[in-house]
């Protein structure tokens, strides 16, 4: 059996097999409502801006507050879960991110609200990355693939359908309901989730030997690539609300669609994965990269057309859908079972610092074409850690 075999070969499954249904059901919709918090904001920047006295800029401080405090709470769940178990750290991140959650509305200044976002993204941090390290752990090895897939285009979904629902919400209800109606929502998520996830004994791997089994020359270039992968997901959308075509930078309707657009890709990306899962993890990440590489070309060369923007968003989400599933069975395929659960939470620690980092990166640039050509060169270059993941031994 060859070094790459031995590389891709599915995870164990600890004792006690989660049903793939429920847990893959819950798994998901808790994620498009914790995660979603990240990206309500967004289209709520004028309100939020009203609310606090200060400037529509210096309102998105409180989007960039939460993105890196969930970068942080992302790199500590992996201890956390050491101690307390996956279960524990998923349902109680739940738990305190729906009470800050209650709290945002309440904020009177603008110092409070980056506060509490920043608050929000820390407790919601834990989520992502004890979701894969559970579903990787404790799903049937062959249908691992099909259930992260089904995940992870829930969380990419997160952010259309985070900002979809922002704007609806606050148009028919008011922009402090977007918050407080996600509150109830959070608390019946959280006993469900109790009740469908797996209890988990004490895990192996934790403290400094996991940490260095999980930065091994193996594993780094993976992280590099959901790094920029996950930034220039929020460079591309960030990019739209600024610099998109004119008949949506308005807002309303054409920007609601525009934004919509990509959702049936994150379906067809569930519905190939059974096929998909035929190929070593390496590959798809490599495939899925070079779709989001075209996709971003086509942007560039048709942004300033709504059609050909939406055909655009459209292959790349497919692609990213594609990219997170495969990064991740790779990422615990080789930090071993007695790290794993530190290697996803590293991976969900730069994935959110790409996150970050992408909506601050749009503004640096004067144009829509130019900041698509540039997410395309460096994705390019991520093909290169991908591969050279591959191969380091």
């Amino acid at each position: 059996m060859s070094k790459s075999s031995v590389a891709e070969a599915p995870p164990s499954v600890t004792p006690g097999t989660a049903p793939l249904v429920a847990t893959v059901a819950t798994v998901s919709v808790m994620g498009v409502l914790v995660v979603g918090q990240m990206y309500v904001t967004i289209p709520l920047m004028p309100e939020l801006a009203g609310a606090w006295g200060v400037s529509t800029g210096a309102a998105a401080a409180s989007t960039t507050a939460f993105a890196f405090a969930h970068a942080v709470g992302s790199l500590l769940s992996g201890p956390l879960s050491t101690r307390w178990g996956r279960r524990t750290v998923m349902v109680a991140s739940v738990l305190a991110t729906a009470l800050v959650t209650a709290l945002l509305p309440l904020a009177g200044s603008l110092t409070d609200g980056v506060v509490l976002r920043a608050l929000q993204g820390l407790f919601a941090g834990s989520f992502i990355p004890m979701a894969y390290a559970y579903i990787n752990a404790r799903v049937a090895p062959h249908r691992a693939s099909l259930a992260l897939t089904v995940v992870s285009a829930c969380m990419g979904a997160t952010v259309v359908i985070g900002q979809v629902e922002a704007q609806l919400v606050a148009a028919w209800f008011g922009w402090v309901w977007t918050f407080w109606g996600t509150v109830p929502l959070l608390l019946a998520g959280a006993v469900v989730s109790w009740r469908v996830l797996l209890p988990e004994e004490r895990q192996i791997g934790g403290g400094l030997s996991g940490v260095k089994t999980a930065l091994n020359p193996r594993i780094i270039p993976l992280y590099l690539v959901i790094l920029v992968g996950a930034g220039s997901l929020t460079a591309l959308y960030t990019g739209v609300q600024l610099y998109g075509p004119d008949a949506v930078t308005d807002g309303g309707g054409p920007l609601l669609a525009l934004r919509a657009s990509a959702l049936p890709a994150l379906l067809g990306a569930a519905l190939v994965a059974p096929f998909l899962a035929r190929f070593p993890a390496s590959r798809r990440a490599t495939g899925a990269l070079l779709v989001t590489v075209a996709a971003l070309l086509a942007a560039a060369l048709g942004g300033n057309d709504a059609v050909a923007l939406g055909a655009a968003l459209f292959a790349f989400m497919a692609g990213f859908s594609t990219l997170g599933p495969a990064l991740i069975q790779s990422v615990g395929a080789r930090a071993g079972a007695a790290a794993q659960t530190t290697a996803i939470a590293l991976y969900g620690f730069t994935l959110n610092v790409g996150a970050g980092a992408g909506a601050q990166l749009a503004a640096f640039f004067n144009e829509f074409s130019s900041l698509a050509l540039f997410l395309a060169l460096v994705l390019a270059v991520a093909v290169c850690g991908v591969v050279r993941g591959g191969r380091t031994t």
